[in-house]
């Protein structure tokens, strides 16, 4: 088994974060019996308007000849992560070249290439799609993947471009791309694990009274007293000393600053059978008049529950789900074979105090593996949209 080859570079412009790259990879790149044939590359928002510079001069230097990629706000790699610079990581690796087919949708020609793209992948029969989108084309990445998953059947792993100013998706054809990626057929086996970052507060409730986006009633009681409630006892052991009782919601949210915590709202869905939970904002809430609002249109008999987004709660909900998986690979005798991984983080959960804390728990508990990815502003998992969560691809 050969591993992946990844790189990782920050500089003052485009042309000198290439030729930190090109100096890590030639080497690695020459000791390779079968060299490289695919690179998935994330820039920084700093790099964003060079893509296309940067990914002719990596094609030309390395002899890849495919390419795929998105900018981020931060990025990524086992050699560290860079924000609010010139970096680029990448990840190289080979695959034989009808095991994979490349998705390149232009933004001037998104619903003729998309159909070209479906149909140029039936000879394929994809299992497997690692996509990225663009979140300024007007064309909603949901819907999207809606119909990638009618007419393929595939699992998805990917993200959504992110940053400040310019954003972009690429493939070594065209840059500013609607969305790019590569779909992958049955031989290329690949491992994924979202992780969702939460602490959940107090149980499931019935939304019994809304309208649009104000939820009036949960389980029948006044939405913001039984908010008033779940935070009461989520804050209990954090303040063991403080007497909660009786405070008011706007009391107990007085408290979620000093601990970096911030209230949001899970909302269950079914989707093709499946059960998940879509994490929407809470946009507001009245403590006399009993409403809370959320960034979603609820429906009376709709269940949600509250959630906290902490780094204690984000630590060890990636902890807990690294160790399945772990115990996943292990059952399936691929812990050892895994061959490089993409890893794509809401840009909300990047943190200024621990910035490398994410992939410090990877190394400890997958392992030091070949890695490169980015942080994002939506993360796709099977044929869903996400956010304020994180996704783990692996190839084994």
């Amino acid at each position: 088994m050969r591993k992946f080859i990844t790189a990782i570079a920050a500089d003052k412009n485009w042309r000198e974060v290439v030729k930190v790259l090109i100096d890590i990879l030639s080497p690695e790149i020459s000791a390779c019996p079968t060299p490289p044939n695919l690179g998935f590359l994330y820039l920084t928002d700093k790099l964003s308007k060079d893509a296309q510079s940067i990914v002719d001069l990596l094609r030309s230097l390395t002899t890849v000849p495919f390419w795929v990629g998105a900018s981020g706000s931060a990025i990524l790699s086992d050699g560290g992560q860079h924000t609010d610079r010139p970096a680029a990581a990448c990840l190289l690796m080979h695959i034989p070249e009808n095991e994979f087919s490349i998705i390149g949708v232009s933004q001037e020609n998104y619903q003729a290439d998309l159909q070209r793209v479906l149909d140029g992948s039936v000879t394929l029969a994809p299992r497997t799609a690692h996509i990225y989108f663009h979140p300024e084309t007007g064309y909603p990445p949901q819907t999207a993947l809606n119909r990638i998953y009618e007419q393929t059947m595939c699992f998805m792993t990917g993200g959504v471009s992110s940053g400040r100013g310019l954003q972009n998706v690429f493939t070594h054809n065209k840059c500013d791309d609607a969305l790019s990626g590569c779909f992958f057929s049955e031989t290329v086996p690949v491992v994924s694990a979202l992780f969702e970052g939460f602490s959940t507060m107090g149980c499931e409730h019935k939304v019994t009274s809304c309208q649009n986006n104000v939820i009036f009633e949960l389980d029948g009681k006044s939405a913001a007293y039984v908010l008033a409630e779940d935070l009461s006892s989520w804050l209990a052991p954090r303040h063991a000393k403080d007497d909660l009782t009786g405070l008011t919601l706007n009391e107990l949210r007085a408290y979620l600053p000093a601990l970096s915590a911030e209230i949001q709202m899970a909302f269950r869905y079914y989707k093709n059978d499946i059960m998940g939970r879509s994490i929407k904002s809470m946009s507001g809430c009245d403590d006399e008049k009993g409403w809370v609002s959320a960034a979603h249109i609820a429906a009376e008999g709709e269940y949600l529950s509250f959630v906290v987004r902490d780094q204690a709660g984000l630590k060890a909900d990636l902890a807990q789900k690294l160790m399945k998986l772990r115990a996943r690979l292990q059952a399936e005798g691929t812990l050892n074979s895994i061959k490089g991984g993409v890893y794509i983080s809401s840009a909300s959960r990047l943190s200024r105090d621990e910035p490398s804390c994410e992939l410090t728990l990877i190394k400890e508990i997958i392992g030091d593996i070949p890695l490169a990815g980015f942080y994002s502003s939506g993360e796709i998992s099977r044929h869903s949209l996400y956010n304020f969560t994180a996704l783990l691809t692996l190839f084994v």
